[in-house]
């Protein structure tokens, strides 16, 4: 019996053959259909399109406008916050806890402030 991809050699002197890479096995393919993406399928916008808010005429129907909200990065002490209310919420089983963490951890919610709370 002979397998394909096993290195031809004596069959007889009980040594173990050694498998041959898949590129002397089969053959190279080739690929006749066009890539599904590439550059200038829509997936990217070139950076002489991108315009400032305030250079856009609004009524051109042709134009596109998303305007995006300014990330605020969460302090170190707002993720620890986030992410104890997170695993909190984990333990609970209460989504809502788990909720609150991950908008803080988001930037969407900061800490709430305690009245009292000698830190700042």
């Amino acid at each position: 019996m002979s397998l394909p991809n096993v290195a031809s050699g004596p069959e007889l002197t009980g040594k173990e053959q050694l498998p041959q890479p898949p590129s002397h096995v089969a053959g190279p393919t080739t690929v006749t259909t066009a890539p599904q993406q590439g550059p200038g399928s829509g997936y990217e916008v070139p950076l002489d399109q991108i315009r400032k808010p305030e250079e856009v005429n609004r009524d051109d129907p042709n134009i596109r406008v998303v305007e995006l909200p300014p990330r605020r990065e969460p302090s170190f002490k707002e993720k620890v916050y986030g992410y104890a209310r997170v695993i909190r919420g984990s333990a609970l089983a209460d989504p809502n806890i788990k909720e609150q963490g991950q908008r803080v951890l988001r930037g969407e919610e900061t800490i709430p402030r305690h009245r009292g709370s000698a830190s700042g």
